[in-house]
């Protein structure tokens, strides 16, 4: 072959599909996954994403164990309330927070507090990235936190947060409904309702346009699960 034809490896961000708000307004849980392995240089990239978050005092508390060997996999499933949905994803990263050094700084409220908000951004960013590179996953928080802290040999300080599934979808997930922002948000005090002044703030060339995208977005997963069933 010629060497000027060869085909070249796609760079990261031609992997990257779309923006930070398509990301947010398309990002689904999945629970079905194919077999396709996961390249551990976007497992990376994902990673990158969860240390990147912010945290309290720049503490960085968050911890990740990348776990692939299927065992293990289907252990943690099971410890997770048998949802043995998750054995199918090809990888796990089970998102930890390392409360040492948090307490030392913060007390009780940062051991109990401030120690979630820290990796539940991280958790976020993580999600998100792993959809815009077009893979998915699922924030699954119910386990059984001895059980799951002596599988993977956690120390006494080392809390687990999140396990995430990580692989390429399988399935797709219809739109869920949303509250609108009359809903969630108040004016000045709780409970005050800002309806004329929500109305101002709903920008529909942002969200709600790229909901409007949504049914494109769908089709396109469709195209790609069905490729990749054939492959």
């Amino acid at each position: 072959m010629d060497q000027d034809k060869k085909p070249k490896d796609k760079s990261l961000s031609d992997q990257i599909k779309m923006t930070v708000f398509e990301a947010i307004a398309t990002r689904r849980s999945v629970r079905k996954f194919t077999s396709q392995d996961i390249p551990m240089e976007l497992l990376g990239v994902i990673i990158d994403a969860g240390r990147y978050a912010p945290s309290s005092g720049n503490l960085q508390n968050w911890r990740m164990i990348i776990v692939k060997n299927p065992d293990a996999r289907k252990k943690i499933a099971e410890v997770c309330q048998q949802q043995l949905w998750m054995a199918e994803a090809p990888v796990f990263l089970v998102v930890c927070s390392d409360t040492e050094k948090i307490k030392r700084f913060y007390g009780k409220r940062g051991e109990m507090f401030f120690s979630v908000q820290n990796v539940s951004a991280s958790i976020q960013n993580m999600l998100l990235t792993t959809h815009s590179l077009g893979m998915a996953s699922c924030w699954v928080g119910a386990f059984d936190e001895d059980v799951l802290k002596r599988i993977l040999g956690m120390p006494g300080h080392v809390r687990p947060q999140a396990v995430l599934p990580i692989g390429y979808p399988d399935e797709i997930v219809p739109a869920p409904s949303h509250f609108t922002m009359e809903n969630v948000t108040f004016f000045e005090q709780y409970g005050n309702k800002i309806s004329n002044v929500a109305r101002v703030m709903q920008n529909p060339l942002i969200f709600d346009k790229v909901g409007g995208l949504i049914g494109g977005v769908v089709n396109a997963a469709k195209d790609i699960i069905q490729k990749r069933k054939k492959e």
